[in-house]
């Protein structure tokens, strides 16, 4: 199902409206709010963006939401914190022009490759701008005017956890920033220079197919002088010839009996045309000799068909033997050779005995159910509190909660805890004063 809305400006708008997919900016807006299309899941891009007045995306204002890329907001200025942060679905970033990209925008955004679209204007990369963004593996963008990456104790820098784009030695939440920004930079040069040398040998290959064309140009046009030439000399001579000929005939054309006749010349090339043509004319005929044929026997098979036998010429089906009739007179002959009553009936079988384990556990009452935990809460609320409490918003569908908390015992711990789950959670919960 899907709804179309207008965004006036306000926060929370739109919050958690999985079935909001199109979206009109009202006139006078020029900045989304905080948590305005947080949850959104229906929305996938931000083209109603374009040509709008907004000019900055508040905090969270698109977290969790259906977005695959962004396009068409060459106008926005500012970008808040975790304005993108769980868009799962986001695999590109294009046309950015912002002046300032604030932190964790892009953290967990899973399915993002690459950099590529990260604004020049932008220099310094903000604390968990793409923290766990596990399926980056290239950079693919200018990062030379890039002075620093962002890092809060215990919570890492801009690139933590991007496993598929770094070392496991810079990857982890206490890498140096500066041998993280190194190292990108590299890669980024790396990358730019193999798409030049891509470029330059499709280059290359481009100039050499153009100069293999022109010399097969250049070869089918020296065949076509040269046939041609040939053709004109096998003209030439066969004007020639004719005019001997002719001169012969009537040096003997007055003598009885001593006439010649002229000769049928043919080159080698008229035969095989000639020969070419005649074999055409001997398919076509065999063509329509097979039309015929097969016309006069489907006419004859209609004849056939059309005809109908007398009735003493039709063969009758031979009759197939009594064979059941004799089974089951065998049968009747036999029972009465038993000398049953009549009334007699077989008894039916005994009932089988019942299974005393089956029994037993029809029998027993279900298990109790465990009391919650002392608190009033059970462990998944419990979750779902620390969840918001940490991300500021509703924790995403199918999370699992022990990926959750070994997650947060990383980021905030430095390593898995101990105890139970809900030990490890009310723990967590300590840590970030809930």
């Amino acid at each position: 199902m899907s709804k179309a809305v207008v965004c006036e400006g306000r926060e929370r708008e739109w919050w958690n409206d999985r079935e909001v997919t199109h979206v009109t900016v009202a006139d006078g807006v020029t900045e989304i709010k905080v948590d305005a299309f947080c949850g959104c899941k229906g929305l996938t891009n931000l083209s109603f963006l374009e040509g709008s007045a907004i000019t900055t995306i508040g905090m969270s204002a698109f977290q969790l939401s259906g977005i695959v890329t962004l396009q068409g907001i060459q106008g926005v200025r500012w970008i808040e914190d975790g304005a993108f942060a769980h868009c799962v679905d986001l695999r590109t970033i294009e046309g950015l022009a912002c002046e300032e990209i604030g932190a964790q925008c892009f953290m967990l955004c899973t399915l993002l490759k690459s950099m590529k679209g990260w604004p020049a204007s932008v220099k310094v990369i903000p604390w968990g701008c793409f923290a766990s963004c596990t399926g980056m593996t290239t950079v693919d963008c200018d990062l030379s005017d890039v002075t620093s990456i962002g890092s809060i104790p215990e919570r890492g820098h801009a690139f933590v956890g991007c496993t598929s784009l770094l070392p496991p030695s810079l990857s982890h939440m206490h890498a140096d920033p500066a041998a993280v920004l190194a190292y990108l930079k590299e890669m980024a040069s790396n990358e730019r220079e193999a798409a030049r040398n891509a470029a330059l040998a499709a280059e290359q290959d481009a100039e050499r197919a153009v100069l293999d064309a022109e010399q097969a140009v250049q070869a089918a046009q020296a065949a076509e002088a040269s046939l041609l030439a040939e053709l004109d000399a096998e003209d030439a001579a066969k004007k020639g010839g004719k005019k001997k000929k002719k001169k012969k005939k009537k040096k003997v054309s007055g003598k009885k009996g001593k006439g010649e006749e002229p000769d049928d010349w043919r080159t080698d090339f008229q035969r095989y045309v000639q020969s070419d043509m005649m074999r055409g004319v001997d398919e076509r005929k065999r063509q329509r000799n097979l039309e015929e044929a097969a016309r006069i026997m489907a006419a004859h098979e209609q004849k056939i068909a059309a005809r109908s036998l007398p009735p003493s010429l039709d063969p009758a089906p031979p009759a197939a033997p009594d064979a059941l009739a004799e089974t089951v007179e065998d049968i009747e002959a036999q029972i009465a050779a038993l000398g049953l009553p009549p009334d007699y009936s077989p008894a039916p079988p005994p009932a089988a005995a019942p299974d005393a384990f089956l029994e037993s556990l029809l029998a027993a009452s279900p298990p109790a159910l465990a009391p919650p935990p002392a608190g009033g809460q059970s462990l998944l609320e419990q979750a779902d509190e620390l969840y918001r409490g940490f991300y500021g918003g509703e924790k995403p569908e199918g999370t699992k909660i022990k990926t959750m908390v070994e997650q947060l015992e990383e980021e905030l711990l430095g390593g898995a805890g101990e105890g139970t789950m809900l030990e490890r959670v009310k723990t967590l919960r300590e840590v970030i004063g809930l």
